[in-house]
């Protein structure tokens, strides 16, 4: 988009074997809903997979559907895991999962 940086994404360790985390993911308001987000997660997960990983794991805000749909639509979904978004916070998050 002309040069500027319009979303971001990075991965890591999950703690688990052969599993990765999808740890962050931004996508400028200007951007959205023109496959930024969707660019970043498919290049997070061929990331995952090509390190070895065989799932992808990542925690999204309760109040965030519309984050969770872009998720799903790449096939994450809900573990049944939940925590605060912060100790001491009452907003929740969940964790989402997906098959490499």
């Amino acid at each position: 988009m002309d040069g500027r940086v319009v979303g971001t994404a990075s991965g890591g360790e999950s703690g688990y074997s052969r599993a990765a985390s999808l740890t962050s993911l931004w996508v400028d308001p200007s951007a959205r809903g023109k496959g930024v987000g969707d660019a970043l997660i498919a290049t997070v997960m061929a990331w995952a997979k090509a390190a070895g990983n065989n799932q992808l794991l990542l925690w999204v805000t309760e109040t965030n559907a519309h984050a969770e749909k872009l998720y799903e639509r790449h096939g994450f979904r809900r573990t049944g895991a939940i925590q605060p978004v912060r100790p001491g916070e009452d907003r929740l998050e969940f964790e989402m999962s997906v098959r490499i």
